[in-house]
């Protein structure tokens, strides 16, 4: 019986010790969790175009903080708002995510966005190929975006329109 007990017991603490998480693996996994949401959030609000969902993955205290970013530039609204502009713009433009990296409650995507330039036709009026990519680092809290920082690419689409790069006279 009490070789039993003493199976049972050390059976009991190993699957104690198991089912407890070191610091580090917790980590691990909140990261994993944090980009697996930017990458939903990818998906869903900027290529599926679900708006609604945008309560799902933006903090109410949402704020971007990006170079040039208007001072209302807070909570879900604003980024239903700069969604809807930018699908008004361009209909057709589809992301895809070339990178994730997590640190912490941080994750930056590198990212690319393909489709049909409406504002730049060729001879015959069809709409030319446009590309643009950037970086956005995401801060999160408890699964929503609380903070962003874009980096995008402002000059190539400019040269994909045609615009030339004139070096100064001196």
């Amino acid at each position: 019986m009490t070789r039993h007990v003493t199976i049972l017991l050390c059976a009991l603490g190993w699957l104690s010790g198991c089912a407890t998480m070191s610091p580090v693996e917790r980590a691990a996994a909140e990261e994993a969790r944090n980009k697996q949401r930017v990458q939903q959030l990818t998906e869903e609000l900027y290529n599926l175009r679900k708006l609604d969902r945008i309560p799902e993955f933006i903090a109410e205290d949402f704020v971007d903080r990006s170079q040039g970013a208007p001072l209302n530039a807070v909570g879900p609204a604003f980024i239903r708002q700069q969604a809807e502009a930018s699908f008004q713009r361009f209909p057709e433009l589809k992301f895809d995510v070339l990178h994730l990296v997590a640190d912490g409650d941080l994750v930056l995507v590198h990212w690319k966005a393909t489709g049909p330039d409406p504002q730049h036709v060729d001879d015959a009026g069809e709409p030319r190929p446009l590309l643009l990519q950037g970086h956005s680092l995401y801060r999160l809290r408890d699964g929503k975006v609380v903070e962003s920082w874009d980096i995008t690419d402002r000059l190539s689409p400019l040269l994909q329109r045609g615009y030339k790069v004139v070096p100064p006279t001196l």
